[in-house]
């Protein structure tokens, strides 16, 4: 649990990685470019965090729990800033016309209306994510990081906002809500039935 706690930490490095996903998620959502969403999947380490509150509710160390979700908390609010200073920028800068209705835009639209994929694909990632940490696999570990939304929901909630679309906002967070609450809870549960030794 020791590596998975040192990767989990608000650093220079976490918050520069954080802000790159989030300006990748805005430029992707305006651009409908879905290599760039995947991008900044790929490029947050969003997981760490959550994986630790996973791991450390099972070994008892609560106090690792609430490092886990403060590092959390403040990755995604870094990636959601970033996201939005984005896409006003560019809109302001005329790369995309004043009069673009960002929540129209078709990838961020998926973003603000959470269903059963999402909680299907959390469910899938929170087990995947777990076991790769656990066992070191971080060959595994890019293609689990790459099926999550955890920036991007983040991302669209914070655009829907500033473009005057609470109820698409609120979508947003509760798609956010769904993926990091059960890659908590499956990375739970995975870990009670697998017991791996870097548990401690």
């Amino acid at each position: 649990m020791e590596g998975i706690a040192e990767q989990a930490r608000i650093t220079s490095v976490f918050l520069v990685l954080m802000a790159t996903s989030g300006v990748l998620a805005a430029v992707a959502f305006l651009a409908n470019s879905i290599p760039l969403l995947v991008g900044s999947m790929v490029v947050a380490p969003a997981l760490p965090p959550l994986a630790l509150v996973a791991f450390a509710v099972v070994s008892g160390r609560l106090s690792y729990a609430a490092r886990g979700v403060v590092c959390s908390l403040v990755g995604i609010s870094f990636a959601t800033a970033f996201a939005i200073a984005t896409a006003w920028l560019l809109i302001a800068a005329g790369v995309f016309p004043s009069e673009t209705v960002l929540t129209d835009m078709p990838l961020l639209e998926e973003r603000v209306k959470p269903g059963w994929y999402s909680v299907v694909a959390a469910l899938a990632a929170g087990v995947a994510g777990t076991i790769a940490l656990s066992q070191n696999k971080y060959d595994t570990l890019v293609g689990v990081v790459a099926s999550l939304a955890i920036v991007p929901a983040a991302a669209a909630a914070g655009i829907a906002l500033i473009s005057h679309e609470p109820e698409l906002s609120l979508g947003g967070l509760i798609l956010l809500s769904i993926n990091a609450g059960l890659i908590i809870v499956t990375g739970i549960i995975t870990l009670v039935i697998i017991r791996p030794d870097k548990i401690v």
